[in-house]
């Protein structure tokens, strides 16, 4: 039984590897490896160093975050830990890697409730902001969006109703728990549920405000860095428009079928970027780089992990050295 249900989830995880040979075979990969011949190598580095930027202020907004949950963790620490999850998370599907900050908060008592609330809430700020800035884009670009912008509206519709109804007949939501989640993880499920809705409401509407701008100020950096990708290859795209597109990108990326957004991303960009006349090859070139700066944006976010996960060991022994 367990044989077949590790068949059954490897089969899911081989569609973005499929995806990608697949797409780089349609599009032509000798075409492909000229263009990215041509790459302007300098401005790459400077997509890849925007990594410590990124860091620094996903540290910071947890910070902000925890404090608010009354969770007193030091800037470097918190930044250690943010950084170790992007890390997991880019190398695990749907990015559920991310969710390893839950373990350091349970070693400082927090309880699993209000650790896996944390992580909840951080990443809604996260897919709300990516949700606003992709729907703005397609509005701005309506006349490229037409089809997007109306199967979008009528899935945003068929949602608010579906949470209107759930508003009033909250007992299907305890129905429908009962049924879905394992008897032996009901008790987490509430606790974790009931600390996302008193995280969500006791944040308090000046703290809200400051999750709120860290949150774009980082998808902006990334934006940059994604759009450095282009630029480096000579290919020139809207601004606007592309954070549109990789924010439409992003919101693939969580669903457990790739690792890195490999193959879907690709598929996305093609149809996406051909809506502005960039040909395939350029789209899958663009993804191509992409793909290098988060590999190695991963690779940076787990040294910098490393390095202020020392120092703050090491700050802790000069403290009780001192006592």
């Amino acid at each position: 039984m367990k044989l077949n249900k590790l068949k059954k989830l490897l089969s899911w995880r081989l569609i973005g590897p499929l995806a990608v040979i697949l797409v780089f075979w349609w599009a032509g990969p000798v075409k492909i490896v000229s263009i990215l011949a041509g790459t302007n190598w300098k401005l790459m580095g400077i997509a890849v160093s925007l990594a410590i930027p990124l860091a620094l202020i996903k540290g910071l907004r947890w910070k902000l975050l925890l404090n608010g949950e009354k969770i007193q963790i030091g800037f470097n620490e918190c930044t250690s830990m943010y950084s170790m999850g992007m890390t997991m998370a880019a190398v695990t599907p749907g990015r559920v890697g991310d969710f390893i900050k839950v373990l350091p908060l349970m070693q400082k008592g927090c309880n699993v409730g209000k650790a896996v609330a944390c992580n909840i809430i951080d990443r809604l700020l996260d897919v709300g902001v990516i949700l606003l800035v992709g729907y703005l884009g397609m509005w701005y670009f309506s006349q490229y969006f037409a089809h997007q912008l109306f199967i979008v509206n009528l899935t945003a519709v068929a949602i608010l109703c579906l949470i209107v109804v759930l508003i009033f007949r909250r007992h299907l939501i305890k129905r429908l728990a009962i049924k879905v989640v394992p008897k032996k993880h009901r008790q987490a499920v509430r606790e974790s549920w009931k600390e996302v809705v008193k995280g969500l409401i006791g944040q308090g509407g000046k703290l809200l405000v400051w999750l709120f701008l860290c949150t774009i100020f980082f998808w902006m950096i990334q934006f940059s860095a994604a759009f450095l990708c282009a630029k480096a290859i000579g290919i020139d795209i809207p601004f606007i428009y592309f954070c549109a597109c990789i924010a439409v990108v992003t919101v693939a990326s969580f669903m457990p079928i790739t690792v890195a957004g490999a193959g879907t991303r690709d598929a996305i960009l093609i149809v996406l970027l051909a809506q502005i006349g960039t040909e395939r090859q350029e789209s899958v070139a663009i993804s191509s780089l992409i793909l290098v700066v988060y590999v190695l944006n991963c690779a940076i976010f787990f040294i910098i992990s490393m390095c202020l996960k020392k120092k703050t060991i090491d700050s802790k022994m000069d403290v009780t050295d001192t006592f």
